[in-house]
């Protein structure tokens, strides 16, 4: 951790160096500073959101976004990191973690090893109408199952219409989430 003033030095310097993304678009909004970084692969739409609360020097989330993924897109974009995500003995607390090794160290370990699980999709005529998405945890015991329905049926047709998966002429895609994102492979890993 040496070296870094904050976590926007920190994940510039680690998603720079890695070679695999370009240099960030900012935004504020409210007192939140907001950075893309999109990958340098012209056959990739993956980008990396993360958003700063940079009067306390904590990072609020670190997004990664991908259109060929709207189940997972929709997965994250409520996600937040909460002050004791990367504690042992605690859970939760306030929204946003500080700058310490512990969570530089978590915040590393998501970036090397990217994501994990899949996404199956179930599409008609080039739309997608509804996404499963699998999302594998640390631990076997933590694996999460979310489903997604991108249609505009009313609540009552969704729950006694028929499903997505039976209609006629649906297709069904998976996709590996480690292929939209699979880990930073170059990490200055010297330097922390």
């Amino acid at each position: 951790m040496q070296g870094f003033k904050g976590w926007k030095e920190f994940i510039y310097q680690v998603l720079i160096d890695s070679g695999q993304f370009e240099n960030p678009t900012s935004h504020l909004k409210n007192a939140t500073l907001i950075e893309t970084f999109k990958s340098k692969d012209r056959n990739s739409l993956t980008e990396i959101r993360v958003g700063y609360f940079l009067q306390e020097n904590k990072l609020i989330y670190l997004h990664i976004f991908n259109p060929i993924v709207p189940g997972y897109n929709k997965y994250v974009e409520g996600e937040y990191f909460y002050y004791y995500d990367y504690n042992d003995k605690n859970s939760y607390g306030d929204p946003a973690l500080e700058f310490n090794k512990q969570n530089v160290n978590g915040v590393l370990t998501l970036l090397k090893n990217g994501l994990k699980g899949k996404e199956v999709q179930f599409i008609k005529n080039d739309r997608i109408l509804k996404s499963i998405l699998y999302i594998d945890g640390v631990n076997p015991k933590f694996n999460f199952l979310f489903t997604y329905d991108f249609t505009n049926r009313r609540f009552w047709n969704k729950v006694f219409g028929k499903r997505i998966d039976k209609m006629e002429g649906v297709k069904k895609r998976e996709i590996e989430l480690h292929t939209i994102f699979n880990g930073i492979k170059n990490v200055l890993q010297h330097r922390l």
